[in-house]
């Protein structure tokens, strides 16, 4: 599975819990799926989509849990992630170990 292909397998997991990430999904088709992701975790601001799957105890959908994979090492900077790792944790997100 590529990149790509692990997104939209996110996404259909997303819909599933009742949750369209209809914001992501626009910038996505904008910047493209990496920047898209870049901007989001980047961004001080908590987006609404984070809230979101936090509320429906789903953050192991979120974008910047997906980074930490390691499959995906080469895309994102270790500064990208350690930002994402930093908002999964103020949010007591508990990692696989």
């Amino acid at each position: 599975m590529n990149f790509e292909e692990r997104i939209d397998r996110a996404i259909k997991e997303m819909f599933k819990i009742g949750y369209k990430p209809h914001i992501f999904m626009d910038m996505r088709i904008e910047h493209g799926t990496i920047e898209a992701i870049k901007r989001l975790i980047r961004s001080e601001a908590v987006q609404s989509g984070f809230t979101t799957l936090w509320e429906k105890k789903r953050l192991d959908l979120s974008m910047e849990n997906i980074i930490q994979e390691p499959e995906w090492a080469d895309i994102f900077t270790d500064e990208d992630r350690l930002l994402a790792k930093k908002r999964l944790k103020d949010y007591n997100f508990v990692f696989d170990k």
